[in-house]
């Protein structure tokens, strides 16, 4: 291909960029970003405790990072954040040139530990939240970078859309968690991964006490490592336990080929 005179080659790329975001949007039926660059497809209709997590995370987006490390991780999950970083960057740095999902991904705290050569679309039902992801996902580098405004329960995206998927210590807000595995086997292509960490009973006792009365009121699920093998097993998805940091669990799962 020859470029005429005068064009930058920087736009040249940016025209490609663009028309490889538009054709994707078109293949997988979704409409055009709005001028955040967030996709919205979030339906009218939702569960009352996944509308009042939307209000609630909009009124702390620019502190959520910073709680989340510096006070859940630590105080309440009884797990050391950096300890966390590391293990999820295991698991996902060799990922390349995949297509990934980042399911519940909030402000784009996983992003740092993808591989820029990847196809990144990043879902979550706060808009707020992802605002701060699309800034995260500019500075990541990625062959193309789609933000979703939608529900993980029923996800939009046609059957074995993607390579890999994670889930970052967000099942346990996710109602329907069981739901939104079934769908993450869905849009799995076969011998397509999903790595996923969760806050977990059943490993520490001054956790489980803890949890015990927080979770009822914050309207969070109270997950067993059973609960995680038997979900995935269900779904077609072989189940690893890969490390346990504090209470939080790190399983992967595998979609058959």
């Amino acid at each position: 291909m020859i470029l005429a005179a005068g064009v930058p080659l920087v736009c040249f790329f940016a025209v490609c960029i663009v028309n490889r975001m538009e054709a994707w949007m078109e293949r997988h039926n979704l409409p055009t970003a709005d001028k955040n660059g967030i996709i919205r497809v979030l339906p009218a209709q939702i569960s009352e405790v996944n509308r009042k997590r939307i209000n609630k995370f909009g009124m702390f987006m620019f502190l959520y990072d910073f709680f989340q490390n510096h006070w859940v991780r630590p105080r309440i999950h009884k797990a050391d954040p950096k300890r966390h970083q590391e293990i999820m960057r295991r698991a996902m740095a060799p990922v390349k040139e995949k297509a990934v999902l980042d399911l519940a991904c909030g402000t784009g705290g996983a992003i740092a530990h993808f591989n820029s050569s990847n196809d990144y679309t990043g879902l979550d039902l706060s808009y707020s939240m992802l605002r701060q992801a699309v800034k995260k996902a500019k500075t990541g580098g990625f062959r193309k970078s789609v933000l979703v405004e939608g529900n993980a329960e029923e996800l939009l995206f046609p059957d074995e859309s993607f390579d890999f998927v994670v889930i970052d210590t967000s099942l346990h807000m996710i109602p329907e968690y069981r739901m939104c595995i079934s769908e993450v086997a869905r849009v799995l292509k076969k011998g397509g991964e999903l790595v996923c960490s969760c806050p977990t009973v059943g490993i520490s006792k001054e956790f489980d006490d803890l949890w015990a009365k927080i979770a009822p009121k914050r309207h969070l699920n109270v997950l067993k490592e059973s609960d995680f093998q038997a979900v995935c097993t269900h779904n077609g998805l072989s189940y690893e336990c890969i490390d346990v940091n504090g209470s939080v669990l790190y399983f992967r799962a595998r979609k058959e080929g």
